[in-house]
């Protein structure tokens, strides 16, 4: 997919690179030139544009892009007038951050597509994770369901697939099963990276004492599975 990005402080470099890193074509957009240059090697394409009036906004490839992504953080102001002007540019598909509440508010009320907010998304991660030191990933759905990548609960480990039974044990829905595989790297050293196992050819896979799942449902019954960790 393409995307531009406007803002490239700390979460839009960190957004832009990591786009990139996925094989998408992304492009940086910032007012500060020392910035653009700093991490146009990271990043698919970067410009140095002033994004304040129609003029400039008409400099940005927006035709290319299947989402324009504001990411802003502390110039509320600047945001509200990109995103009016994106909008007006008749922009598809428009993703702005927000820094608090009422920064959220006018942004829905403008007509953004979809709203973020960094510090919350990490926030909510991070004191679901920190319960329990096994969960490994969370992406929340919305306020009541959530996807969560976790170890294997103890009482699951050597049962199977079709005995573990986890969408009628636990009331989830089983996305994957991960494996912990090594492997070297060129300095020779050994390295443990996670592979997605194909529970279509292996359906009566047995889980190992590492294995992780990736599991979707609603807070309530993930809470039960997570005191089984």
């Amino acid at each position: 997919m393409n995307y531009l990005i406007i803002g490239l402080g700390n979460f839009g470099v960190a957004l832009a690179t990591r786009l990139t890193t996925m094989g998408h074509d992304v492009c940086g957009v910032d007012a500060d030139m020392r910035i653009v240059e700093e991490y146009k090697s990271q990043i698919s394409t970067t410009m140095c544009v002033n994004i304040i009036d129609q003029v400039s906004i008409k400099a940005l490839p927006l035709d290319d892009a299947d989402a324009v992504i504001v990411a802003l953080g502390n110039h509320i102001g600047e945001s509200i007038v990109i995103v009016s002007l994106l909008k007006q540019a008749g922009v598809k598909h428009i993703v702005a951050r927000a820094v608090n509440p009422m920064h959220r508010t006018i942004l829905e009320t403008i007509g953004v597509d979809e709203v973020i907010i960094p510090e919350q998304m990490t926030a909510d991660i991070w004191s679901y994770s920190s319960e329990a030191e096994k969960i490994k990933g969370i992406y929340m759905v919305d306020n009541d369901y959530q996807i969560v990548e976790c170890q294997i609960p103890e009482i699951l480990k050597a049962q199977s697939l079709s005995e573990a039974n986890i969408e009628e044990t636990f009331g989830v829905k089983l996305i994957a099963v991960k494996r912990r595989r090594s492997q070297f790297n060129f300095l020779g050293s050994r390295t443990l990276e996670y592979e997605v196992v194909n529970t279509n050819e292996e359906t009566d896979y047995r889980f190992s004492a590492n294995d992780r799942i990736v599991i979707y449902g609603s807070i309530r019954e993930l809470n039960r599975l997570k005191k089984q960790l």
